[in-house]
């Protein structure tokens, strides 16, 4: 199942009306400081408030207090809201110069969001859902001159606003207002970061710096988390939820304990970034001391919630203690480990069935639906789990477990391909009897490799972008289709690992730059989730707004983008994934020493150019992307190592390969080294109409294989048969493999090259110039780019008509415009076959695209489909009527019918014919005529169904 028309959509504004919503006493949200080259860690424990963010009722100079000077609070319920400028946490301390008597009251509230200021705390304690439980306010007795710190138990771990408010009649003055930072807990110095990462887009600097800097939040001291259960009213941050210095926990406002399935994003990211590995080790330490030593299983939630029953959880334990393994080289702690990790794998492989999948009864999870059974999330992360534990035996000598766990994962892997993926959708099933697609699940089976062929990562992640709307991905297994930023971390490793890079880079500007820039936010740290409007999730203010389940982006820039992945405790990946980027630098750090690298890519002259550095001890494969080029030649230190096709020995590697749209050379040794690599192909930073075989809607011929082609001004160019590649030309081109990469996308047969219509894509209408604003009724597809070269949105309302908005520039150096969708079927030859829950009855096996105004999927169904979401595995349109569309006419780029079924095709010379009907064809390249028959081409393209041949016109 593949979507039609893409869904890219962009870094967004504040969700309309979410500013009204902040109170009327408060003035606009300070924006944050951007990231300096130390990102938003302060270098200093002590801090102060940086702006007043609003006051209310009387208050005289408010903004004495930033100086040291007083700010006088008058006349009850009057309040002075104080911005620290980012996330911060700790102990407040407030310093006064006098007041009018004794016995003046003065409150302290917190907030992590502008929505929620005011003299009641955002709720960091009970829980929001049951309704039980409130933060409020603190209080203190100002009698005069004197000052007043916050008790330790009341320690408040994430917010960005303190409310100062008098509860009493008469006035105080308020001269100071400081705080003791207690982020990042172990650190001396929380800016002093063992590694780096920058890049040529300043957007996703400060998103790697806000993913690190959440984490930190989350690096607790151990005697600080959450008292569980809650109190009725108020909060307690005393319980002990570690040992050690740090610890790292869920959130950092709540719920300040150890969850591993945080830990399966959340310790990636302190790896790349801070390299505090022990607060990971400190928290993995806590779920294995309250394993349960009877049957195996491992806590849900640590202390001091200390919840038990979910099977998911359990595996991410073991996959985290993989992780923290091959990042630390830390033998000794594994080995102190190891029983009680073969006890906890012992109890999650008992729960694999005679199918060779686990089945899930342990069903707590993330806060998504339908866990149990054949689940495929579950199954991902067991793969995953199985063969980091064989890495982990081997490393202990335990070579019976290392081949069982080996065994059981490649058994796992081929029951979850035959019971769980669903070829005709192109996603994993939630499991066997669902028509639930998951983001969790089949995001997971990509980065963990549990899939079975390039080409089904590219169905994966193709399927998973059709859900984007204009803030983020959305997770279908969560209610209503919210975004998800715990799976949506999963997702952006995924698109990587698929080598669909662009569209990587564009869901961490959208979806993670809407986070970081929202005026709702903290303007440093990633959000637990939200609406798929962009509001808050898990009940608003219970929400946490700086939760280390939302910082994938910050590993997958080091680990993908970058390129360095350390692969063992001695062998690393240098492998950059440049997208639409010129450059990137940074490290890593290894037990040997820390890992440096850098790259310029040039896409135009498809050249990149790279430096290695790498400590005694280690061994590294140094990665190069082809883009479909059979050209590519790379020297190593002036070596020419790889060209025509071949390693060629050199610059002491040991070896070469190609696969997967890379050359992968081995053996990199300890050192410094530069790369330089000519011949890439061309990538493509914009979307066509259409995915997948069909050409789009309006191209017309311009030569056959072998002539050229002559745009009329910079445009698209398509060549191929049934199956086609894209590149923009400017001037005249040859229509051949050579021009395309060389990379053949209809290998055996004789191709042709079209040209993509001028304007917009056939149908849509013009709503914008470049930089203007574009408005449609209700929610539609805009697409913006010009003459075939677009990026692709589901706007509701309006949209700015810029690159920033739509997440890269699909024609650069040409002005763009953004074109609407229209209303009714797809361009190019569909026709209704039923509405929204109706009945879509077609004959054989045929392609159905769902959905609407410009935002379809395409699937295919065999008779009678039900036209819903649940058939069709995906809403690609929230909250609109959609309808199923069936294909007729001859197939896109071969409009001249030459036969029907059983006649003669007649022609002169070599031509290629297209076979079929109703959206499915063969391709076959004749001389001089052919007989239109399934005999002729090999098969019947669609069984019990009257077809044609069709010749290029």
């Amino acid at each position: 199942m593949r979507r039609i028309w893409i869904v890219l959509a962009a870094v967004a504004a504040c969700v309309a009306g979410c500013l009204a919503a902040v109170p009327a006493a408060t003035a606009a949200p300070t924006a944050a400081p951007a990231a300096s080259a130390a990102g938003f860690a302060p270098s200093t424990r002590t801090l102060a408030p940086v702006a007043v963010q609003g006051t209310s009722g009387t208050v005289t100079a408010p903004q004495n207090v930033l100086s040291g000077a007083a700010t006088r609070i008058s006349g009850a319920n009057s309040s002075l809201v104080l911005d620290f400028g980012k996330e911060v946490g700790g102990l407040v301390t407030l310093t006064f110069g006098g007041a009018s008597g004794s016995g003046r009251q003065v409150g302290l509230a917190f907030s992590e969001s502008s929505l929620y200021v005011g003299p009641t705390s955002d709720l960091s304690s009970g829980t929001v859902y049951s309704g039980s439980g409130t933060d409020g306010a603190l209080s203190t007795t100002v009698n005069g001159a004197t000052s007043y710190t916050m008790p330790t138990d009341k320690l408040r771990g994430g917010f960005r606003y303190l409310t100062v408010f008098l509860s009493s009649s008469g006035w105080v003055d308020l001269t100071g207002v400081s705080l003791a930072f207690t982020g990042a807990a172990g650190m001396s110095d929380p800016s002093a970061y063992a590694n780096s990462f920058s890049s040529s887009d300043p957007l996703l600097n400060r998103i790697w710096y806000a993913g690190a800097y959440t984490v930190q939040m989350d690096t607790i001291a151990p005697d600080t988390g959450r008292a569980y259960p809650p109190p009725a009213s108020g909060w307690e941050n005393d319980a002990v939820v570690g040992a050690g210095a740090g610890v790292l926990v869920d959130g950092a406002k709540r719920d300040r304990a150890v969850w591993p399935g945080d830990l399966g994003i959340s310790l990636p990211t302190e790896y790349v970034s801070t390299d505090d590995t022990a607060s990971s080790r400190n928290a993995l330490t806590a779920l294995y001391q309250h394993q349960n030593a009877s049957t195996g299983e491992l806590e849900y939630g640590g202390p001091a919630v200390n919840f038990y029953g979910s099977d998911t959880y359990h595996t991410w334990t073991l996959i985290g203690t993989s992780s923290y393994y091959t990042y630390s080289a830390d033998k000794a702690w594994l080995d102190s480990v190891w029983s009680r990790y073969k006890l906890g794998m012992a109890f999650i492989t008992g729960k694999i069935d005679g199918n060779g999948l686990l089945n899930v009864t342990g069903t707590a999870d993330w806060a998504r639906g339908d866990q149990g059974g054949e689940n495929i999330e579950a199954n991902a992360l067991l793969y995953a789990a199985l063969t980091g534990g064989a890495t982990l035996a081997a490393a202990e000598g335990d070579g019976t477990d290392a081949a069982d766990w080996q065994q059981r994962a490649a058994t796992l892997k081929a029951a979850a391909n035959q019971r769980l993926w669903n070829s005709a959708v192109g996603l994993y099933r939630d499991n066997p009897t669902s028509t639930l697609y998951p983001q969790d699940g089949n995001s997971l089976a990509v980065w963990y490799g549990l899939t079975d062929s390039t080409a089904e990562n590219s169905s994966i992640v193709q399927g998973l972008a059709a859900r984007w709307n204009q803030y983020g991905a959305a997770s279908p297994e969560k209610d209503g289709g919210a975004i998800g930023t715990f799976p949506g971390s999963m997702e952006v490793q995924a698109h990587f690992v698929a080598g669909d890079d662009i569209d990587a880079l564009t869901l961490i500007r959208r979806e993670w730059g809407y986070m970081l820039d929202s005026p709702l936010g903290t303007g440093s740290t990633f959000w637990e989730g939200f609406r798929s409007d962009g509001s808050f999730d898990y009940g608003g203010t219970y929400m946490s707004l700086a939760h280390g389940w939302a910082t994938g982006p910050t590993s997958a820039l080091t680990s993908y983008v970058l390129g360095l992945l350390p692969t063992g405790t001695s062998g690393y990946d240098f492998a950059p994934h440049p997208g639409d980027l010129t450059h990137a630098e940074g490290s890593i750090t290894m037990p040997q020493g820390k890992v440096s690298g850098s790259w310029n890519y040039a896409a135009a002259a498809g050249t990149l150019s790279g430096t290695l550095t790498a400590p005694a001890g280690t061994s590294g494969t140094i990665g190069v992307p082809t883009y479909g080029s059979s050209a590519v030649s790379v020297t190593v230190d002036g070596a020419t190592v790889w060209s025509g096709g071949a390693f060629h020995a050199g610059a002491g590697l040991t070896g070469g390969s190609s696969a997967g749209g890379y050359l992968r050379l081995t053996g990199a040794a300890p050192g410094s080294h530069t790369v330089t690599a000519t011949g890439l192909g061309p990538q493509t930073p914009f979307a066509t109409s259409v995915t997948g075989s069909a050409l789009p809607a309006g191209y017309t011929l311009c030569a056959a294989e072998g002539g050229s082609c002559t745009p009329s001004s910079t445009q698209v160019m398509a060549y191929g048969a049934g199956s086609y590649r894209y590149r923009t030309v400017s001037g005249t081109t040859a229509c051949g493999t050579s021009s395309f990469g060389g990379t053949d996308p209809a290998f055996g047969v004789l191709k042709s090259c079209y040209l993509a219509p001028a304007g917009g894509p056939a149908g849509y209408t013009a709503c914008a110039a470049e930089n203007g604003s574009c408005t449609v009724s209700g929610t539609r597809e805009v697409a913006y780019g010009l003459n075939g070269a677009y990026r692709f949105q589901v706007v509701t309302g309006s949209t700015p008509c810029t690159s920033a908005a739509f997440g890269t520039d699909p024609l650069p150096n040409v002005a763009k415009t953004c074109w609407a969708a229209p209303a009714g079927a797809p361009p190019g030859g569909w026709t209704a076959c039923a509405a929204e829950s109706g009945s879509c009855a077609v004959t054989g096996a045929q392609p159905i695209a769902y959905g609407a105004d410009g935002a379809f999927w395409l699937g295919r169904s065999n008779g009678t489909t039900t036209c819903g979401n649940a058939t069709m595995g995906v809403d690609p349109v929230y909250d609109v009527a959609k309808t199923c569309y069936a294909p007729s006419g001859p197939p896109a780029g071969f409009g001249a019918t030459c036969s029907a079924e059983n006649g003669s095709c007649s022609f002169s010379g070599q031509r290629t014919v297209a076979y079929g009907a109703d959206g499915d064809f063969l391709y076959r390249t004749f001389t001089g005529g052919a007989s239109c028959t399934s005999t002729a081409f090999g098969s019947d393209p669609l069984y019990g169904v009257a077809k044609s041949c069709y010749l290029t016109s």
